[in-house]
């Protein structure tokens, strides 16, 4: 079991700790489709005890990425493809009315922080760290809708897409996904925003998102077993 391990965060509840480190290493794909996963194993590994491991096995249950089967045990799920389908759609729908929101008016000081956040992106593209450019990536589009005061919905977003982001991060691994032509895509949506260039904007978005659709029969062929 590829499990990887990271500090806790500063104010944050052993009950979270442990479900950021579980999440994040079933949506990073470090634990694939399929693997075993024991309370007493991951509690020993974060050295906590086995109750707040309980709660976000339980959690992650809930939002469809792990498989608590009574007398069998725990699995990471696999993915629904017809989650996938919901979330692109979702996506696609908000991100091309945000766009049209952001290229009309946008804050200044959210557009200083896409800019850091695209300089970071490209630090992630020269070390070829794609689950750092991944996380960029979803932080982007997230100060996108939260300078265009959808955050609410932009949460809404984030819960539906867990198996939309665990089929782009198999696009990532598997080199479907170029990281620079990525990083290009978003640099242009930036300068879409900066320039308020919806029809720029508006292209850009209908490439980024749709990708993952077109590559999945691929991905199936590849990785047999992950999907439902």
């Amino acid at each position: 079991m590829n499990f990887i391990i990271s500090d806790k965060l500063t104010q944050e509840s052993i009950r979270e700790y442990a479900y950021r480190l579980v999440s994040t290493n079933i949506l990073n794909l470090n634990l694939v489709p399929g693997t075993a996963l024991s309370e007493q194993d991951i509690s020993v590994q974060l050295n906590i005890s086995r109750t707040p491991v309980r709660e976000a096995f339980i959690r992650l249950a809930q939002e469809d990425l792990l498989d608590i089967l009574p007398q069998r045990g725990t699995y990471v799920a696999k993915i629904d493809l017809q989650q996938v389908a919901e979330a692109r759609f979702l996506r696609e729908v908000m991100e091309h009315a945000i766009i049209k929101i952001a290229c009309r008016d946008f804050p200044e000081d959210a557009l200083f922080n896409l800019k850091i956040c695209l300089k970071k992106q490209e630090n992630c593209v020269i070390k070829e760290d794609f689950d750092g450019f991944f996380d960029l990536d979803w932080s982007m589009h997230g100060i996108i809708f939260n300078a265009c005061n959808k955050s609410r919905i932009w949460q809404i977003i984030t819960q539906m897409s867990m198996n939309y982001s665990r089929v782009r991060i198999l696009n990532l691994k598997n080199g479907q996904y170029e990281l620079p032509k990525l990083f290009h895509q978003h640099k242009q949506l930036i300068d879409a925003i900066e320039t308020k260039d919806y029809g720029l904007g508006e292209k850009i978005i209908a490439i980024h998102i749709n990708k993952v659709i077109l590559d999945i029969e691929d991905l199936k062929k590849i990785y047999i077993g992950y999907f439902i």
